[in-house]
């Protein structure tokens, strides 16, 4: 865990004007004379993407929550000196949560069910802000709800280690990621010997927000990868938010790149695919999000009204008609299919059926597809084995049956074994064999379905192998997974190389250093 990185910066920031009135509007939130009209500005000016096309209505629900909050912890927080000494912070948020789940004062909170937690979580800021307000010294307002990247950049850039993000479906280890969070930033505070709570909240959600938004403004002026590997399905309708962003949050898939094509379907009353954006990062998780995944959007080309795809015509197109059922958008009527990969051939129709409504798919990005390889011929698994793989791991300087190894026995019992494709490293200990990487080859994913597949077969052979790096290739691309601190491989956190690539010098040399 690091310091903080540029103090001078932190000191002229709280000595200027901004800083001052930023600090001292967090220590208000801490005061009786605080409202929730207070707290809802707070999350207005610092949560603005969640708050973008909020009207009367969710004003008054944001309200009507901080009051009910306020009323609750009010009568419960300690009175005196001696009740707080001993006052347990987790444990009064565990008792609190037990309380807005269920009637039961005798239920486990691990046993109630999962749906009640889900109801919850969408309260989960209003009801930090609400702590922050009467326990400042631990409870941290939880603005980061749908802009968790911020947190995440924020962690990395201090070196703070975050807890593993709940799956998706643990609704009770989402609401509950919120003491992970406190403790993490608590430790934070501790080490950099902040005078108050608001001087701390100033510089997570004032300073480092701009510090952080900035460094991504910079990311995204850069170019994009000049071809883009894969296309998803977009859905929703744009609030007055969105309508003329240059970028922003959107729900999508966790296995988003950065520079991947986003096509934008706009529900009812529209019913069109009227928009093409961009990736501008890979995506994220976001525990306090409702719809758990995101990606930023950017640089988004906007398909006129007349020209636009719609319902119908997706309706009437003989392709998506005789498509198979399996990850088909349209035959789900793009009901809950945000984040749906679109294959290739899928987006071929789509510029199909825009050239024919008179639209230039040329201003339209393409997406990436194997190079044409004069020198070799691939045309199934093997091909990729011996004219892409084999080649490659020797020119690294390693040999087969010395360094690498193809279809190696691992015993799992009873019997039967596991055969991974090829192993580098190999070490034996009596019957025990160990290889340091395991290599998963395939003739070619066309999607993310295929390659998450691919993925699931491969890092059991690396779990039986105890490999430290896991490799998945295909003509295409390889992808290098590397063991986390817990000993398991993230099927999101990986390392992309094309094969063409390895015409470089340096990206030949990283490859090589990881599969060392």
């Amino acid at each position: 865990m690091k310091k903080i990185l540029q103090k001078t910066s932190w000191e002229r920031y709280k000595k200027s004007s901004e800083g001052q009135e930023t600090i001292a509007l967090f220590n208000h939130i801490c005061t009786p004379e605080c409202t929730s009209k207070d707290m809802l500005e707070a999350i207005k000016r610092f949560n603005s993407f969640f708050t973008q096309n909020w009207g009367k209505k969710e004003d008054n629900w944001a309200i009507k929550g901080f009051e009910f909050f306020d009323k609750i912890v009010n009568e419960d927080i300690p009175r005196d000196e001696i009740e707080w000494k001993d006052f347990d912070y987790e444990e009064y948020y565990m008792w609190l949560t037990l309380g807005l789940v269920t009637d039961n004062e005798d239920a486990d909170l691990y046993e109630v069910p999962q749906v009640n937690f889900k109801r919850m979580l969408s309260d989960s800021m209003l009801l930090s802000i609400v702590l922050y307000k009467y326990m400042p010294e631990y409870y941290i307002p939880n603005l980061y709800a749908m802009q968790f990247v911020y947190f995440q950049r924020f962690a990395k850039k201090y070196d703070l280690v975050l807890p593993e993000i709940p799956h998706r479906s643990d609704y009770r280890k989402r609401w509950l990621y919120y003491l992970d969070m406190c403790n993490v930033i608590n430790e934070f505070a501790h080490l950099n010997e902040f005078q108050d709570s608001g001087e701390l909240c100033a510089f997570l959600f004032d300073y480092e927000f701009t510090n952080i938004q900035d460094e991504m403004d910079a990311e995204f002026a850069k170019p994009m990868p000049t071809v883009p590997e894969q296309a998803w399905i977009l859905v929703g309708n744009y609030g007055d938010g969105e309508k003329n962003m240059e970028y922003g949050f959107w729900q999508s898939n966790q296995l988003t790149c950065k520079g991947d094509i986003m096509l934008f379907y706009e529900k009812s009353p529209v019913k069109k695919l009227n928009a093409v954006w961009t990736s501008l990062d890979d995506g994220f998780i976001d525990p306090f999000g409702l719809y758990y995944s995101y990606s930023i959007i950017g640089k988004k080309i906007t398909i006129p009204e007349e020209k636009a795809v719609s319902f119908e015509d997706f309706k009437n197109s003989d392709y998506f008609k005789n498509r198979t059922k399996e990850g088909n958008y349209v035959s789900k009527n793009f009901q809950d299919v945000s984040g749906w990969p679109v294959t290739s051939e899928d987006y071929t129709e789509i510029k199909r059926m825009l050239r024919q409504k008179g639209y230039d798919t040329s201003l339209l990005p393409s997406l990436y597809e194997p190079e044409v390889r004069t020198d070799v011929t691939i045309i199934n698994e093997k091909s990729v084995e011996d004219l892409l793989l084999k080649p490659l791991l020797e020119e690294m300087g390693w040999t087969r049956d010395v360094d690498y190894f193809q279809q190696v026995e691992f015993p799992t019992g009873r019997g039967t074994t596991k055969r991974p494709d090829f192993c580098l490293h190999l070490t034996k200990s009596g019957s025990n064999i160990n290889a340091k990487v395991v290599i998963e080859v395939k003739h070619y994913m066309k999607n993310n379905r295929e390659i998450e597949a691919a993925f699931t077969q491969g890092v059991s052979y690396a779990k039986w192998g105890k490999a430290q790096v896991f490799v998945l290739c295909d003509e295409k691309q390889i992808r290098v997974y590397e063991q986390n601190r817990n000993g398991d491989f993230d099927e999101n956190k990986w390392t992309r190389f094309r094969w063409e690539e390895m015409r470089s010098l340096e990206k030949f040399n990283e490859l090589k250093r990881l599969l060392s």
